[in-house]
Formats: C-alpha cells, sequence, structure tokens
C-alpha cells in the first residue's frame, strides 16, 4: 500500500465569493431589507473547524465590535486551521444610531433563529443564521451589560452541553456561568441547531474598555489555540469557577442608588452593598446582600425605583448534569443576562 492520499482542503464558498485556503475576504452582508453589514472570512491553510466570532448584535455594546475587530486585524490566515467567520457588527442599524435596538425598537437578540417574512428582526436574524451561523461548528457571541449596567468579564452558557463546555473551558475565562440561553437569542438558536456556543460578557454598553477589549482578544486567542486552529499555548490566566446558580438583589425603595461593591467583589449574607436615598425625604434604606456570592454584573449609580434589578449575584457551585438536549423549564424567569431588566416584559406583548 502507498502512502495515503493527502488531505483535500477546498476553497470556501461563502455569501457568494470563493475565498481559497490561506486567504482572508471580507464580505458584504445585504439582506433583502437593506441590512447592511460585513464579515470577514479567514481560509485557514489546513483544514479544521470553523468557528464564528459575532459582536454588535447590540448596536451600543462597543467593546465586543472592538475585541472583532482587533482579531480582524491581527489574524493571518496562512497560520490558521480551518475557517474563522467574524461579524464585528450584526447590527448595523443600532450602531450606526448608538442604540441597543433596531429602528422599530426591537431586540434583535430576541428574534433568532428569525422568520423569512417575519419583522424587521426577524428577516435580519433569518438571513444572518442561514447565510453565516449554520455553516459554523462553534459560536462565540460577544456582548456587554445593558442600558447603565456593567458586567464582569465571563462566559455564559448551557454547562450541561458538553459542547458549550469545551467552548467554556477553551476560551479560559476566569468566570464562568450556568446559563440556559431563553428561546430567541442567537447562542440558544445556535445550541437548538446543534452548534456549540457561548456568550462572553464584559463590561458596560457605550463605553470603550482597553482592559476588557485585551482581556477577550487573549480568550479567543486561547480557544483558537485549545481548538487546534492556531498555534500557541492554552494556558489559562487564573482558575476557572463555575457559577451553577445566579440571584437578582432588587431594589425595595426609590431613590438615588449608590452601589458600595464593583462587579467582581465576593460578598457575604447580610453584607451591606448599595445604599438608596429619597431626595425629598431624605430617608436612607440600605441594600443588603440575599446570600453570599460574587457580583457578576450590577446597575451603575442611577435613580431605581422599587423592582429595579441592581446586582446579578453568582453562587458557586457545580454545574448541572450534562443532557443530550437543553431543558426550557431551567431557564431563569429573570431577564436574560444581556437584556435591559425593564424591557422583559414589553418583548412579550410585540407581536412577531
Amino acid at each position: 500500500m502507498g502512502p495515503p492520499a493527502p488531505v483535500v482542503w477546498p476553497a470556501l464558498e461563502l455569501l457568494g465569493a470563493t475565498i481559497p485556503p490561506g486567504a482572508r475576504h471580507e464580505l458584504d452582508f445585504r439582506g433583502d431589507d437593506d441590512f447592511s453589514s460585513y464579515l470577514v472570512a479567514f481560509r485557514g491553510a489546513a483544514p479544521g473547524p470553523t468557528l464564528c466570532v459575532t459582536a454588535g448584535v447590540h448596536g451600543d455594546e462597543l467593546n465586543g465590535v472592538a475585541i472583532a475587530r482587533q482579531l480582524i486585524e491581527e489574524t493571518d490566515p496562512a497560520q490558521l486551521r480551518g475557517t474563522l467567520l467574524i461579524s464585528p457588527i450584526v447590527n448595523a442599524h443600532g450602531f450606526r444610531n448608538g442604540s441597543r435596538y433596531l429602528p422599530d425598537r426591537r431586540d434583535l437578540n430576541r428574534h433568532f433563529p428569525g422568520r423569512p417574512n417575519g419583522s424587521v428582526a426577524g428577516r435580519i436574524a433569518h438571513q444572518f443564521f442561514e447565510q453565516v451561523v449554520k455553516r459554523c461548528d462553534a459560536l462565540v457571541d460577544l456582548h456587554t451589560g445593558s442600558l447603565r449596567r456593567t458586567n464582569l468579564a465571563q462566559i455564559r452558557t448551557d454547562l450541561r452541553e458538553v459542547a458549550n463546555l469545551r467552548i467554556a473551558w477553551g476560551f479560559g475565562s476566569e468566570h464562568v456561568v450556568h446559563s440556559v440561553g431563553k428561546p430567541g437569542t442567537l447562542r440558544r438558536a445556535a445550541n437548538d441547531a446543534g452548534i456549540a456556543a457561548v456568550l462572553y460578557e464584559a463590561g458596560e454598553p457605550g463605553v470603550i474598555d482597553a482592559d476588557e477589549i485585551g482581556r477577550g482578544v487573549a480568550g479567543i486567542r486561547t480557544l483558537l489555540a485549545a481548538l487546534e486552529m492556531r498555534d500557541g499555548e492554552t494556558t489559562h490566566t487564573a482558575e476557572q469557577r463555575l457559577y451553577g446558580e445566579t440571584q437578582w438583589v432588587r431594589a425595595d425603595a426609590s431613590g438615588i442608588y449608590v452601589p458600595t461593591v464593583r462587579p467582581g467583589d465576593s460578598i457575604a449574607t447580610g453584607q451591606p452593598i448599595a445604599t438608596i436615598t429619597d431626595p425629598f425625604s431624605k430617608q436612607r434604606a440600605s441594600v443588603v446582600a440575599p446570600t453570599s456570592g460574587r457580583v457578576l454584573g450590577m446597575a451603575l449609580g442611577q435613580v431605581v425605583i422599587p423592582g429595579f434589578a441592581l446586582f446579578h449575584l453568582g453562587i458557586e457551585a457545580p454545574a448541572p448534569p450534562v443532557s443530550a438536549t437543553p431543558d426550557d423549564e431551567a431557564t431563569s424567569s429573570e431577564p436574560e443576562e444581556d437584556e435591559d431588566p425593564m424591557r422583559a416584559e414589553l418583548r412579550e406583548e410585540r407581536p412577531e
């Protein structure tokens, strides 16, 4: 018997373009509704998996856009195995307007995998999901906190799925949160389609944070090495912490909210973590931690009313047992991690 035949690694056919091995190509993504953004495809010089990195699903979340842009600038397809697809601004409408939402005030990240004849959000989601996401083996979706909220750098994913676990571990983030994506989110639609998917949260919207950008770029570099898509070490900067449970702390009073802890702080049950002062009566209420945990996300100082979500606490606990399929009942009734909690109920009232 002779030597084995060499592995054939063909050119990539994507969005009407032919991308040969070892090449980079910028693609204009224009849908039927004048949705115009772009996608950068890197076809590695050798076979390997396809990783998709998305950012700007919410148009005001700039850290993710900057992470994706830096990856585009530094990636050399000649040194890559497999295919890397990067969409730095999925919601081009929102980005141009400095808004989280689409022009009709819909949240694009509540409409995946979309519908070809649905709303604006449904159509954009359908076009992007069918033409790009379904071509991938794994997905990293980059986000920040929502309006006037900030999040500790963290990976969120359904840890019961083995494929998700591999991506979460490979990213190397210190903080990993078990969170089953709600229907309509990009990562949940990807999981439902058999694609491993994680969400990376870091920082606040409308702000460029160089430290968070550097941390996110390093995480994706580490993931590429873990997937054997590039050479390099897969060393983690810190021991990973798994949060099997999370809990929201809400305001019970109205007034000026001033937090006394920061994202990443470890807190104890009964510890004061904020004050709320009524500017008219000058009465002051103390917000105390209902449980021990770590501050994964929080509202920035502002005026609040009873029920307003102030802190998102992570409780270190083992991940749930691995299962074959997601369980809708395991999803939290609380707002999704990258959602404005004040709009959580409104999205159920909008017709598709």
